[in-house]
């Protein structure tokens, strides 16, 4: 059989000898360590294991949502979704507005002209199936919205804005988790395990808020930073500096937020009529609280699946809601949520980003 030419050797056999340039090369390439491949794979398995516990967690959520709605029958919770249908208008107007308000309060962080306003709302739109589905959704989204927003305003400015995002995002919640919590004192006769645990929310809404807020202008991290890595000191350094150019706590970026937070009460007083419930501001507030401490102990859990359901099931008496009704305005959430989720993915791939001006 006739010899391999050179080049074809070094492709069909790459650790032959046709394959190398020479003894030098050879024992360099040899001798050249790969210190990446570890890092990479230990990565990759940690990739693998959050994967895996997203899955297990999300599998527990519908089947703990198929057993609540087994328990109370499908037949009732379906007939009350049904009866809720003219009333999705309403809600989904009603979504978009609360989408909206998070743009303004991104928009009040932003350099002034810096993001037009077409591309803050597809950023917002774009961002929403990863705060909506994701497990701890609301952090992972801001990442994606300072991803976005990085060719306009630059990334260290991109990642204050998420951090002051997600600080807003926590210290908006805390007035109306409180105003829940006396809602449902109010409605329950005094204290009890849920007002004091809407209310214990409500407290670690305002602390992790001001947490976040006043970690990112911390001088000393950044500064051991600093020290140790010279390349991630420059950028910590100027993150830092982005950070302090809004105060703590903004007040237009945050009045917008907590108007998002209203508009989402106001939801669950649409969704109470929608179910043939009684209606009115403490039991929406009430029905507000019951579905924010629900959101928090799901946080993991992809869409809050069974959590939430979870606790309107066991708020229902306190709602003067039936189970099935209860389930209903849970279901109607999530399909709520499902469908702007799945408007955000098209707009992902049909919604071009607007080049930045120079």
């Amino acid at each position: 059989m006739a010899p391999l030419p050179p080049a074809r050797a070094a492709e069909e056999y790459p650790g032959s000898g046709a394959g190398r340039a020479g003894g030098g090369e050879e024992a360099a390439l040899s001798a050249t360590p790969l210190p990446a491949l570890p890092a990479r794979s230990t990565a990759a398995r940690r990739a693998r294991r959050r994967a895996l516990l997203h899955a297990v967690l999300g599998a527990f959520g519908l089947a703990a949502l198929g057993v609540l709605i087994r328990h109370v029958g499908a037949a009732e919770m379906l007939a009350a979704v049904t009866r809720a249908a003219p009333f999705l208008p309403i809600l989904v107007a009603l979504e978009a507005a609360r989408v909206g308000c998070e743009a303004l309060a991104t928009g009040a962080l932003c350099p002034r002209r810096s993001v037009p306003p077409v591309e803050l709302l597809r950023i917002h739109v774009v961002s929403y199936p990863v705060m909506a589905l994701m497990p701890a959704g609301r952090a992972a989204g801001e990442a994606v919205k300072a991803a976005l927003l990085s060719p306009h305003v630059g990334a260290p400015r991109a990642a204050a804005i998420a951090a002051a995002n997600q600080s807003l995002a926590l210290l908006s919640a805390a007035p109306l988790s409180l105003l829940a919590a006396l809602a449902i004192w109010r409605i329950g006769g005094g204290a009890s395990a849920l007002a004091l645990g809407v209310l214990a929310h409500a407290a670690l809404l305002v602390a992790s808020g001001l947490g976040v807020a006043f970690a990112a202008r911390q001088r000393a991290a950044f500064a051991w930073l600093a020290r140790r890595f010279a390349s991630a000191g420059h950028a910590a350094a100027a993150f830092q500096e982005a950070v302090r150019e809004h105060a703590p706590v903004p007040a237009r970026p945050f009045a917008a937020c907590a108007a998002g937070r209203a508009i989402q009460a106001a939801q669950y007083a649409v969704l109470l009529a929608a179910v043939g419930a009684g209606t009115g501001p403490i039991r929406a507030l009430a029905a507000y609280g019951v579905g924010a401490v629900g959101t928090a102990v799901g946080d993991l859990i992809p869409g809050q699946v069974g959590a939430t359901d979870g606790a309107f099931t066991l708020a229902a008496p306190l709602l003067g809601l039936t189970a099935s009704s209860a389930i209903a305005i849970s279901v109607l959430v999530h399909l709520l949520q499902a469908a702007f989720a799945l408007a955000g993915i098209a707009a992902a791939l049909a919604w071009r980003r607007r080049p930045p001006a120079p």
